[in-house]
């Protein structure tokens, strides 16, 4: 019994990046994406956020679909067949707030849980447009999505240091997310 307790305990401190839900959208021409993370921090992580650390989060897209040669051809013509979003977090000791920030937008939190949920929320996140591939040549348009820590947004000598440690490689499985016409 204390053995599972035990288990039980390492696993709800250990570090986690999770997909709650998402789903792809094309309205008026434009690819979108909305898409809800879950990530929780292990001591380890938390301790270096508290030191001033701040730990940047990649989300990532890579369009799949369409597979024909010539219309991806026509796709990678405006489009590069990935996207890339980061959220960085990190903590103010003087003000005692944890910030989350996507671009120029930052948002400041009382405490790490309200941050945490705060940074995998992605909303209305455009894509690309479908461009000159139109529904006459191709009517799939799919994707996959990930988000991870990003290891090389570290300071160097703490890169160093983590290599070949399992500990600090965060990362979902990717998702296929497939788009659906907004009616």
């Amino acid at each position: 019994m204390r053995l599972c307790v035990c288990f039980w305990l390492a696993q709800a401190a250990a570090s986690t990046i999770e997909l709650e839900n998402s789903s792809g959208l094309e309205r008026d021409g434009q690819l979108s994406v909305d898409a809800r993370f879950i990530v929780n921090l292990d001591a380890v992580h938390e301790s270096a956020l508290l030191s001033g650390i701040p730990l940047t989060f990649a989300v990532e897209f890579t369009l799949t679909e369409p597979r024909w040669y010539w219309a991806w051809r026509r796709v990678t013509d405006w489009f590069d067949s990935s996207a890339r979003l980061d959220f960085k977090l990190s903590y103010h000791s003087l003000t005692r707030t944890y910030r989350v920030g996507v671009g120029t937008l930052y948002q400041s939190y009382d405490t790490l849980n309200s941050a945490l949920r705060g940074l995998g929320v992605v909303r209305e996140w455009h894509i690309a447009e479908r461009g000159s591939v139109t529904r006459r040549f191709d009517s799939r348009f799919a994707g996959e999505l990930t988000m991870r820590l990003d290891q090389d947004s570290l300071p160097k000598p703490l890169q160093l240091s983590l290599i070949g440690d399992a500990d600090w490689r965060l990362e979902t499985e990717p998702t296929r997310i497939e788009f659906h016409e907004a009616r």
